[in-house]
């Protein structure tokens, strides 16, 4: 493997860290971290030169109740899918899907940005970030070059595996897993015991339509590599994500209660007094 192979490599997942202490814990993707606000993410997510659609969705975590929240954002490149096309797998990358309908259809996709907010309009936080790279063929990096690059970033994997002998229960067989986990105090996470297998077993490292998350966890960091189909040795897909568990289901619980709020004030607005 070159020099460039290895600093192409390094630049796909580096982001930027500007006044961080040598001790504290790399918690975001590409510079987007849990925490920001809409605006900031809006800001960076628009400012890439490998995003050219930004769009939102108004649910994914919770029901909106008719109120306009915004809790996806999602950056991609590709081009819009044409009329019949359908959703499907090319060259092993998902093609054409809506995720649900929340999003316009794409197709030739190869750098996806999602990101769940909590929090009313005008007040959302970022809560967990997730990035999906996809290499062509020609381009493919080493699945050891792009798990050097991430333990460059995040530091050495608290669990790492490969299929064998790996308990995550979101674990894809054939992917190479590297998971960095804290505590809510901040303390690392190691080791096959009860509370690793939980806070790992929650988030997924891709964009799904569910998870689950645990409060005595903190951030969060998961990394799957996945193999081109008949060669382990390289890179067809990279997913990372991460979040702090803790915090998002504080924010969550909140969420809720302004949600509530909202909907039982609009309702009493516009309600009439009932003939009893």
């Amino acid at each position: 493997m070159t020099w460039k192979t290895r600093a192409a490599a390094a630049a796909l997942v580096a982001g930027l860290l500007p006044g961080l202490a040598a001790a504290q814990a790399v918690d975001d993707i590409v510079g987007l971290r849990p925490g920001m606000t809409f605006e900031e993410v809006t800001a960076l997510v628009e400012g890439r030169d490998d995003v050219t659609l930004v769009e939102t969705a108004e649910q994914w975590i919770r029901q909106s109740h008719g109120i306009p929240t915004r809790q996806l954002l999602r950056g991609s490149n590709g081009v819009a899918c044409a009329e019949g096309d359908q959703p499907g797998r090319l060259g092993g990358h998902v093609v054409c899907d809506t995720l649900r309908g929340r999003f316009e259809a794409r197709k030739d996709v190869t750098n996806e940005i999602i990101v769940a907010f909590t929090g009313m309009p005008e007040a959302e936080r970022a809560a967990i970030v997730w990035r999906r790279l996809l290499f062509e063929k020609g381009q493919t990096p080493t699945v050891a070059s792009l798990a050097q690059a991430l333990t460059q970033k995040y530091g050495d994997a608290h669990i790492q595996a490969t299929d064998s002998g790996y308990y995550s229960m979101s674990h894809r067989p054939g992917t190479t897993a590297l998971n960095w986990l804290y505590d809510p105090a901040g303390n690392p996470i190691a080791g096959n015991d009860t509370l690793s297998s939980r806070c790992v077993n929650g988030p997924k490292p891709w964009f799904a339509a569910e998870h689950s998350w645990n409060g005595g966890c903190g951030l969060t960091i998961r990394a799957e590599i996945i193999p081109v189909p008949g060669n382990n040795l390289l890179a067809l897909e990279l997913n990372v994500s991460v979040l702090h568990q803790r915090d998002l289901l504080v924010a969550l619980n909140q969420f809720d209660s302004d949600l509530k709020a909202a909907v039982e004030q609009q309702a009493q607005g516009a309600a009439s007094e009932p003939d009893l």
